[in-house]
């Protein structure tokens, strides 16, 4: 499916946030050492759907994503199961999306550098809908812990975006100081690198990877010079290390994050300003994607019909 319905998708679940026509519990998490099962329901007028997610950390390490799961859609009248879908393409293209909506709403048009830190599937989305959102991008800096993985995801977008510069970086704090927008999307424990406040003034920092309290991929120093902070949902202030951490240790307060649901009424970019935004998703994503997705295949008679 491509990126314009995709990233309509998400609007459109941030929509359903603004006017709270949906019905969504809490994301549950069930923990086993270092690898997490996630189980995300919710419902709208017309259809609900749950995703079931593993989170293995160490996955790459036998060849596999992080990230794996299945997504069930399904009539929110009869309760009938429309259908199941990959878990894993759902999320890595709507937390896609989510990521190139912070581009469109937290960036100028004219932003020439970025970087990306991570070059997993969850980076390479991000890349992607950076790119698609930001035309004017001269430059992307791309930093992994496994430089291959950086070096795959630089060839893949270079038969995607060809007129790009591409550059592998040995660490992240070169990256940080060349880029103007910096997308994290790792599962670290410890922030990924140092900057002082005029190193990430002016700068917008988006964070995808981060959804536990021990994790974050973010120096407090970006919080605290940040002039807002959004997130996609409040509940990553409980959710993610980004922010209950500054939270906790009182660096922040409450009333300095905001919904990004918010800036799709005001549609103003926050001119010369540092930006923070976390993402820790919602199932209200899934939703309004794998709805798009399922009637897309209808129309198309795309897929595979199963009797239940």
């Amino acid at each position: 499916m491509d990126q314009n319905t995709i990233q309509a998708a998400v609007e459109q679940a941030y929509r359903l946030v603004l006017s709270q026509q949906y019905n969504m519990p809490d994301r549950m998490h069930v923990a086993d050492n270092q690898n997490m099962l996630l189980l995300m329901p919710c419902f709208s007028e017309k259809f609900f759907a749950a995703k079931i997610v593993s989170v293995f950390p160490e996955a790459q390490q036998h060849g596999q994503p992080a990230v794996n799961g299945v997504m069930i859609l399904s009539d929110n009248i009869s309760g009938k199961p429309l259908a199941i879908m990959d878990g894993a393409a759902i999320t890595a293209q709507r937390t896609g999306a989510v990521g190139g909506l912070g581009v469109k709403f937290l960036t100028s048009e004219a932003v020439r550098t970025a970087g990306v830190l991570g070059a997993g599937v969850q980076g390479l989305s991000q890349a992607r809908y950076l790119l698609f959102n930001r035309k004017m991008i001269k430059i992307l800096y791309i930093f992994d812990l496994n430089k291959e993985f950086a070096i795959s995801m630089s060839n893949t977008l270079k038969k995607e975006y060809p007129n790009i510069e591409y550059v592998i970086v040995d660490h992240p704090n070169h990256l940080v100081e060349n880029s103007s927008v910096i997308i994290a999307a790792t599962t670290t424990k410890k922030p990924l690198f140092e900057a002082t406040c005029d190193g990430i003034m002016g700068k917008t920092f988006i964070s995808i990877g981060s959804f536990r309290p021990d994790m974050q991929e973010f120096p407090n120093t970006v919080i605290e010079t940040a002039d807002d902070v959004f997130v996609d949902t409040l509940f990553a202030a409980k959710e993610s290390g980004d922010i209950a951490g500054p939270l906790k240790n009182h660096l922040i307060t409450k009333d300095k994050i905001k919904e990004f649901a918010g800036l799709l009424e005001e549609n103003t970019y926050l001119k010369n300003k540092t930006i923070f935004f976390k993402s820790v998703g919602m199932a209200l994503f899934d939703l309004t994607v794998s709805s798009a997705i399922y009637q897309m295949a209808v129309e198309n008679n795309i897929g595979q019909r199963l009797d239940f």
